[in-house]
């Protein structure tokens, strides 16, 4: 009689290579903007930055650097996401999580994003700009 040899599996029924392989897909480094302009290196996967920002897979894709897409700038209800060059972002209410901050191309830009942002959370609002979004983001500054 013929032996069959079986893989280790997991508590979930998963076999130990497809539970590694499970557990290091899809996540990235992302570099998260507070609404003062402090950044935080964290890393996400995609499932949970679809959560934290309200966007389906499908538009998280044109940040995919394994998949070629044109530059694209999509606007939903609760994210905008940017796909320029080397720019790779998703600018919500809260926050701007970065991809590719440590390319050399990108940190002039994350530089001058933190400065316009810490300077616009610390400045006093303009008369003209009395909507909402801008109340709710001036009563949760944190300077």
């Amino acid at each position: 009689m013929e032996s069959v040899k079986t893989a280790p599996v997991d508590n979930q029924g998963r076999s130990a290579a497809a539970s590694s392989k499970k557990r290091g897909a899809g996540i990235r480094a992302w570099l998260v903007i507070d609404s003062s302009g402090r950044p935080k290196l964290e890393e996400f996967e995609k499932h949970r930055i679809m959560r934290r920002t309200g966007l389906p897979a499908r538009d998280l894709r044109i940040l995919d650097p394994l998949l070629s897409y044109p530059s694209r700038i999509l606007a939903r209800e609760r994210a905008i996401v940017v796909n320029l060059e080397h720019i790779k972002a998703i600018i919500t209410a809260a926050e701007v999580l970065l991809l590719n901050s440590k390319d050399p191309l990108v940190a002039p830009f994350v530089r001058d994003l933190q400065s316009r942002i810490s300077s616009m959370c610390c400045s006093s609002p303009s008369p003209e700009v009395t909507s909402n979004a801008f109340s709710f983001y001036r009563e949760n500054c944190k300077c």
